[in-house]
């Protein structure tokens, strides 16, 4: 069997929705990215007045790193959507 990077199993949980965000992404992409996916998902479009962030073990995640870095050795990550209500937005 070829030496091939292992794909990571991401959850994403949002209290407000209904079920968690499950995929499986490769060890490169950005956590941006798993954060653009997960908000359409859950069907959440972005109106300038929430900003919308992931946690890991109650951690904000910066959307540069990626799910390899944030993963370590392990198989599976799991994330939880945040808000933050931006002050002074119209």
């Amino acid at each position: 069997m070829p030496n091939k990077p292992h794909d990571i199993k991401v959850t994403v949980t949002f209290a407000a929705a209904e079920r968690p965000y499950r995929h499986e992404y490769a060890g490169s992409v950005t956590i941006g990215t798993v954060l653009g996916d997960s908000l359409a998902a859950f069907g959440v479009t972005a109106d300038g007045t929430t900003r919308y962030y992931l946690k890991h073990d109650g951690d904000e995640v910066p959307v540069d790193k990626t799910v390899g870095e944030i993963a370590g050795h392990a198989h599976a990550l799991h994330l939880k959507l945040r808000t933050e209500t931006i002050q002074g937005a119209s």
